[in-house]
């Protein structure tokens, strides 16, 4: 008979981990935030953890450009190691719950972080599965489905486009907000001067949940006559709902009744939302975003709480170019409050801009602040479509994005940040 001489019981605890700064999200928000707060020398890399579960980082604004014709998908594909900040801590399970009063940050592995500020900077998510069946044709690579919304789906786009010979083209858009608003019909105007070009004979048909075709006047105007110049069918408060084979289901959004439309090429842009744990964690606006300050970007009741880009409640378009405006203010205003006990500047006025490619050569810059008002950094060249334009953001803008931001020394429109706090 053994005898049982003594039985040990261990209680197990998760040993809760402590940051100074931390970001949940490296994307180009946070990635931002935690290279100028570095190259600023407000912190030291040890005193930053970045959140981030992915394991590439993404130059999404290049995948507009690649469905498009102009640009080579792995050239907007990085690994995280070699843009996050040299030294940064990271941890790669995903944030499941903040919980604000205590400062703790928990993630899907069950670890727990505290903090004394937080930056959140988890952009937005696309949701494909909101418009049924578009997620098994897009997947499907004998189907005419794409989507600029996703690397994969992308590269499919630009090779239906080189195979096209002949038909109708319908493109969608969905309700907003989302990511870089004017991409969805950047992709239209691409892919019809492609077609042109090469002398197909086609009928192209946008189909828009909103009822206008931009939200600033003097763009709406001008982009028009682009729809008008180059026989671009557009319908307005129509919503894709569905996707069966070579059919698209949209809803009209006054009536709510259901419309077929056939086609023999479908780009579809899915619906866009925020984290759900932004929203669980009492942090997010009545839409789920992080609920912020307009001109601060100072959480609304938590005063250690910042966030910008994507995820944001800020009122205006969600662009790469809002994120190079926002990231100085957020971080002048961070230090100022943390550190020198301070109330934040309400400086941000809403900056953001939307390069849209009006053909292969061409391309019209929109710039703008709150309440759709312009705000412009070159004038002479924004009344209209510019080759000047469409080189800077097809050639130096992703330059400025690999070489520069990631080291946090490009301020977007403020150009080169070489001097401390610049």
């Amino acid at each position: 008979m053994i005898k049982l001489h003594s039985l040990r019981v261990y209680a197990f605890s998760i040993r809760q981990i402590h940051s100074q700064i931390a970001i949940v999200g490296g994307g180009t928000a946070g990635l931002n935030v935690a290279a100028q707060l570095i190259a600023d020398g407000h912190a030291i890399p040890q005193q930053i953890r970045i959140f981030e579960p992915m394991k590439m980082h993404t130059y999404q604004p290049g995948w507009t450009m690649v469905g498009g014709g102009l640009y080579d998908i792995n050239k907007t594909l990085q690994p995280m190691e070699k843009v996050l900040p040299k030294n940064v801590i990271v941890s790669d399970s995903p944030v499941t719950k903040i919980n604000p009063e205590e400062n703790q940050i928990q993630t899907f592995d069950g670890q727990k972080y505290t903090y004394d500020q937080l930056v959140v900077a988890t952009g937005i998510r696309t949701d494909f599965d909101q418009i049924k069946g578009a997620r098994k044709y897009l997947e499907d690579p004998n189907s005419p489905v794409a989507s600029i919304y996703h690397y994969k789906y992308a590269s499919k786009m630009n090779r239906l486009v080189d195979e096209f010979e002949g038909g109708k083209l319908v493109f969608s858009e969905p309700q907003m907000p989302i990511k870089c608003g004017g991409a969805p019909q950047k992709i239209v105007y691409l892919s019809q001067d492609r077609l042109r070009k090469r002398g197909i004979k086609f009928d192209i048909h946008f189909y828009k949940t909103v009822a206008l075709i931009f939200g600033v006047p003097k763009y709406a105007e001008i982009l028009t006559d682009v729809c008008q110049r180059k026989q671009i069918n557009c319908h307005f408060k129509q919503k894709l709902v569905e996707v069966q084979d070579h059919i698209a289901i949209f809803e009209d959004q006054d009536t709510k009744e259901l419309k077929s439309v056939t086609f023999d090429l479908l780009h579809l842009v899915p619906p866009q939302v925020p984290a759900k744990f932004i929203a669980a964690s009492g942090l997010g606006d009545a839409a789920g975003f992080c609920n912020v300050h307009p001109n601060t970007l100072q959480h609304i009741k938590y005063k250690n709480i910042w966030s910008l880009g994507d995820c944001s409640s800020l009122p205006t378009s969600k662009t790469a170019a809002a994120v190079m405006a926002q990231t100085p203010i957020l971080v002048k205003n961070l230090i100022r409050t943390w550190k020198k006990g301070l109330e934040p500047i309400p400086q941000y006025q809403g900056y953001t801009s939307c390069p849209i490619f009006t053909s292969q050569s061409t391309l019209l810059l929109a710039e703008f602040k709150y309440n759709s008002e312009l705000d412009e950094t070159f004038p002479i060249f924004q009344s209209n479509e510019s080759r000047l334009m469409f080189y800077l953001k097809k050639d130096f803008f992703p330059f400025a994005y690999w070489y520069f931001m990631v080291k946090g020394l490009w301020g977007g429109r403020d150009g080169f940040r070489f001097f401390k706090g610049a």
